[in-house]
C-alpha cells in the first residue's frame, strides 16, 4: 500500500514538473523579442521613403487599405501584410551603436530607405554576410532581422496597388463592349439571369465571361501620366456595377506579350496574360 502511495506521489510530481516546464516554455515563446511594441492591428498609416524616389503613403480607411501617395488607389492587402510582418519578425540580435562609425559600418549613417508605421520610424541598413539578415535601426537601437521586408520597399508605388481589376465588393450588372467589328454587344443581368444583345450565347457562356471580368487579376499594375492616357483610344468597355451610379469605362489594348486594360479615371494600367482575352471577349462568330 505504501509502495503504491509513493509511486502515485512520484507520478504526480513528474506530471506537475512537466506542466511547469510546458508553461515556462510557452511563456518564453510568448516573450520572443520583436523590434517594436507596436502591433499590426494598431497601425493606421504607412510611409515608405527612399532616396530620389517619390514617397509612398498608405492609409487604413475603415476595413481597407488605400494608397494615397504618389497617387490614389485601392491597396494590395497581401503586400500590406508583408510590410506589417516587420513588427512580429524575430530579432536575432540588437545593440546600441557606439558612435557614427558604428552606423557607417552597418549602412545606417545615411539610410536610403525608411519605413514608418504611424509615427515610428524604421531605418534599413546593410545585410550581414553570414546569414544575409538585415540591419534595421529603430529608436537608436540596431536590430538584426530576416531580410523579408526590404526587397518590397524598393518596389514602385504601382506594386502596392490591388491587382484586381474590380474591387471585391463591386458586382457587375451589365457589360458593354464596342469596337468588335463595328458591333456593340452587351451582357446584362435581368431577373437573376444573364442576357445578351448583339450576339448569341447560352447562359453558362455569358456567366463565364462575366466571371472572367469579375475575377480578373493583373500580373502587374502601372500608373500612367495624363499625357500617356491622352494617346490611347477611346474606352471600348463599359461596366455597370451594383450601387454605383456611373459605369466604369475601360480601354483595352494589347502587345505581342500581354493584354492591357486601362482605367483612365484612375490612370492605372493592368497587365494580363494575352490568353485572357479569349475569356473576356465573347465569340461573336456564333451568330
Amino acid at each position: 500500500m505504501k509502495s503504491s502511495y509513493l509511486t502515485n506521489l512520484v507520478l504526480l510530481i513528474v506530471v506537475l514538473a512537466l506542466l511547469w516546464l510546458s508553461q515556462r516554455e510557452q511563456l518564453v515563446s510568448d516573450q520572443t523579442p520583436t523590434i517594436s511594441s507596436l502591433s499590426a492591428p494598431d497601425v493606421s498609416a504607412i510611409e515608405i521613403a527612399q532616396t530620389n524616389k517619390p514617397v509612398i503613403k498608405l492609409e487604413r480607411q475603415h476595413d481597407a487599405w488605400m494608397l494615397t501617395a504618389p497617387f490614389n488607389a485601392q491597396a494590395n492587402q497581401t503586400r500590406i501584410n508583408l510590410l506589417l510582418s516587420l513588427l512580429s519578425a524575430p530579432v536575432y540580435g540588437h545593440f546600441q551603436p557606439m558612435d557614427q562609425a558604428s552606423l557607417d559600418q552597418f549602412g545606417l549613417s545615411k539610410p536610403e530607405t525608411t519605413l514608418t508605421f504611424n509615427e515610428q520610424h524604421f531605418y534599413f541598413g546593410g545585410v550581414e554576410t553570414l546569414n544575409k539578415r538585415r540591419y534595421v535601426l529603430h529608436k537608436e537601437v540596431i536590430y538584426l532581422l530576416d531580410d523579408n521586408v526590404a526587397p518590397l520597399l524598393r518596389a514602385s508605388a504601382g506594386s502596392f496597388v490591388d491587382n484586381r481589376l474590380l474591387a471585391e465588393q463591386n458586382t457587375i450588372t451589365q457589360l458593354t463592349i464596342s469596337d468588335l467589328g463595328d458591333n456593340e454587344i452587351s451582357l446584362s443581368l435581368q431577373d437573376g439571369h444573364w442576357k445578351s444583345s448583339g450576339f448569341q450565347s447560352n447562359t453558362d457562356q455569358l456567366k463565364s465571361i462575366i466571371d472572367s471580368w469579375q475575377l480578373a487579376y493583373a500580373m502587374q499594375v502601372r500608373y500612367l501620366d495624363k499625357q500617356t492616357i491622352s494617346t490611347l483610344p477611346a474606352p471600348q468597355i463599359r461596366i455597370s456595377l451594383e450601387n454605383r451610379a456611373e459605369p466604369l469605362e475601360l480601354i483595352m489594348t494589347e502587345t505581342a506579350q500581354s493584354l492591357q486594360i486601362v482605367n483612365p479615371a484612375l490612370q492605372l494600367q493592368y497587365d494580363f496574360p494575352l490568353a485572357l482575352k479569349k475569356q473576356l471577349l465573347p465569340n461573336t462568330d456564333t451568330e
